[in-house]
């Protein structure tokens, strides 16, 4: 018998710090603690072309201990817009939540993203504190805040920080997740100027880091692609849509704060 999941979650993977496993393990049992263990979770780990004998070797002892927990593995990197579309499309349950393996923001803020979406809303996104960039690399930091700058004043996009790594979304959104392109880390944003452009409900909640997080720096390479990528995003965002597929994802909810 299949048994019926009423949350998946989607974490990619591809370089892990050393200890990763006992990490994963702990989140998921905290997770499940969180929620009162009244909701049935799946987690599915993408491992996006990361090779190591040693990962691989513990992804089947994981899964052994945890009949919950499923890795979906691929032999090239492609990226974390791949990675996140390979584990949405995979997810069997009707509400779904991305975010990072090592499952930065507070425990709490997972389970206030399923609440809001149980309540109605399409699409929740995460908007990032400033202690999240005391935590972040210069090179990062300064690129997550020129994200936010395109997107209030070139996109127009009313939730301007699209980049938290925590989402969270119903049936709708994960059919239009899965019809975004990029490859890579603006996969988010990508996605929420479609949510916008075809007038999905989004609710926008702010996020807790966890204490003693820190986040890796970006190499050179990254920071071209990501640019050639939010050119693709402006050209969306320039898309003018028939009346029709507007009304297949239109909601009546407008966009929230929490």
């Amino acid at each position: 018998m299949v048994k019926k999941y009423e949350l998946s979650i989607v974490l990619p993977m591809y370089h892990p710090k050393p200890g990763w496993e006992s990490l994963l393990k702990e989140n998921i049992q905290l997770l499940r603690i969180e929620f009162n263990y009244a909701v049935s979770i799946e987690f599915i780990v993408v491992n996006d072309g990361n090779e190591s004998e040693h990962v691989l070797s513990l992804f089947d002892v994981l899964q052994q201990d945890d009949n919950d927990l499923r890795f979906i593995s691929y032999a090239q990197n492609m990226g974390k817009g791949y990675a996140l579309r390979t584990g949405v499309a995979a997810a069997k349950a009707p509400v779904i939540i991305t975010t990072d393996l090592d499952f930065p923001y507070e425990l709490k803020d997972i389970k206030n993203v399923y609440t809001l979406l149980k309540s109605g809303n399409e699409i929740v996104t995460g908007k990032r504190k400033e202690e999240y960039y005391n935590a972040t690399p210069l090179r990062r930091k300064l690129l997550s805040k020129a994200c936010i700058a395109l997107n209030k004043h070139l996109l127009k996009l009313p939730l301007s920080d699209a980049q938290s790594g925590l989402k969270g979304f119903n049936k709708a959104g994960k059919d239009l997740f899965l019809k975004t392109t990029i490859n890579r880390f603006l996969v988010d944003t990508e996605f929420l100027v479609l949510a916008n452009k075809l007038k999905l409900g989004i609710a926008v909640l702010e996020l807790n880091l966890k204490a003693g997080i820190k986040f890796s720096s970006m190499g050179w390479k990254v920071l071209v692609a990501e640019g050639k990528n939010f050119y693709h995003i402006m050209k969306i965002n320039k898309t003018r849509y028939s009346p029709k597929e507007v009304k297949k994802y239109a909601q009546p909810a407008s966009a929230v704060n929490v």
